[in-house]
């Protein structure tokens, strides 16, 4: 029991005292000074790590980044197996659900026994001032990008493969739902219900 109260007491004086040391920095110490210490430290854990993060944003420029629509179309794929929260939807002509990965959520990947930690990020953009419109509308919007981590020593790997293998992949399920879709509208349209073998080979005749 007086261990305890010995722990606690050792605790309660050290927060005490970051409290206090806290206070006096802030007062006699510029901000300046503060924020340049901030940020040296910042580099320093940065040089220090051994991961790396790569930011795949929406936007490049005015048009979308392709990568990033690739890593969206590829994370459907991937949602379910590792993310804690998923985005579940579903059109009035799907016949199955389609996931995504829900804001802030992370998805881990494998790739050539390389470990892959996607995030995906939405952040609200500051309001924009709608000059087509009432001076007083203003438009809201969220800036949306993906972080992409993984140990730097596997950089050249990451780079040269696995970048080139998502949008592979984003490029085959892209075609595999244009294909299902297609196949859905030959069988529900008109033509396709009324057509037979036989009309068509009256045609060739």
């Amino acid at each position: 029991m007086s261990d305890s109260k010995t722990l606690l007491t050792a605790v309660a004086s050290l927060a005490a005292s970051a409290v206090l040391f806290r206070s006096i920095t802030n007062e006699f110490v510029p901000n300046e000074v503060l924020e340049y210490f901030h940020s040296g430290l910042q580099n320093l854990s940065r040089k220090l790590s051994t991961r790396l993060t790569v930011i795949i944003e929406e936007f490049q420029g005015m048009s979308r980044n392709q990568v990033f629509e690739a890593a969206d179309a590829y994370l459907t794929t991937k949602a379910t197996l590792s993310a804690q929260r998923v985005k579940a939807s579903k059109s009035e002509n799907d016949k199955n659900l389609s996931f995504g990965v829900d804001r802030d959520e992370e998805v881990n990947d494998e790739f050539e026994g390389v470990e892959i930690r996607w995030k995906y990020i939405c952040k609200q953009a500051e309001s924009i001032r709608n000059k087509h419109r009432d001076m007083n509308s203003s438009l809201r919007s969220e800036i949306r990008y993906y972080e992409l981590c993984f140990p730097k020593k596997h950089k050249e790997k990451i780079f040269s493969s696995y970048f080139q293998y998502v949008l592979e992949r984003a490029k085959d399920i892209k075609q595999e739902n244009e294909a299902v879709k297609l196949y859905k509208l030959l069988l529900e349209s008109s033509w396709y219900q009324t057509w037979s073998p036989h009309d068509f080979q009256d045609s060739c005749n």
